[in-house]
């Protein structure tokens, strides 16, 4: 008999250790964004953030470290009954703009001036969500908005070629001899309507 039990229990471990070591998982599953959700079994560590050295460039990959955010649940705003007092399913994520290491330095100048309404006089970047009743989905809504304003204050607007630059000045004069043009014109017919001093005697 005990030795039925020790073969169970060992292929019971051996079958775990299977399955946990041959799971795939991406980089987006729910573990690796939200690392340290309580309701969430991870398996693995913490993950770490990338560096500069890991990824070879400056670029945004869309990993935001949670345990840098300030994450705190409040009361939803809108319609929904009884249910919008009872539960705090609305979630506000704020962070410090300047010390987030996370974000490139390349990055923040853009960042500041296209989302100066969301960051306060202490230099945090506040955003809130409520648009479900779930904490987990809002939270995940949050970060969304907060991967897409990042890659698009990464967006450099591209600047006009010397060529472009010409064309736009070429049409520049053009426009201002026509409308030179047009005065001297509307001038003449002014003055040829002018009775002369025949007409008058």
């Amino acid at each position: 008999m005990y030795n039925f039990v020790v073969r169970q229990v060992l292929c019971l471990s051996t079958r775990q250790f299977l399955i946990t070591s041959r799971t795939y998982k991406s980089n987006l599953s729910f573990e690796k964004l939200f690392p340290n959700c309580k309701s969430l079994e991870v398996v693995s560590g913490p993950i770490k953030s990338p560096t500069r050295e890991s990824t070879g460039n400056e670029k945004f990959n869309g990993f935001i470290p949670t345990d840098k955010l300030e994450i705190a649940h409040r009361h939803a705003r809108g319609p929904g009954g009884q249910h919008v007092n009872k539960t705090l399913s609305g979630v506000e994520i704020r962070f410090h703009v300047d010390s987030a290491t996370w974000i490139p330095d390349s990055i923040k100048p853009r960042f500041h001036d296209m989302n100066h309404n969301r960051i306060n006089r202490d230099g945090y970047f506040v955003i809130f969500s409520d648009e479900t009743r779930h904490r987990l989905l809002n939270q995940g809504q949050c970060l969304d908005r907060i991967r897409a304003l990042i890659r698009e204050a990464s967006i450099v607007p591209k600047g006009l070629s010397d060529e472009e630059k010409k064309v736009i000045e070429d049409r520049k004069r053009v426009a201002s001899n026509e409308r030179v043009m047009r005065k001297r014109i509307q001038s003449l017919s002014k003055h040829e309507r002018r009775p002369s001093s025949e007409d008058l005697g």
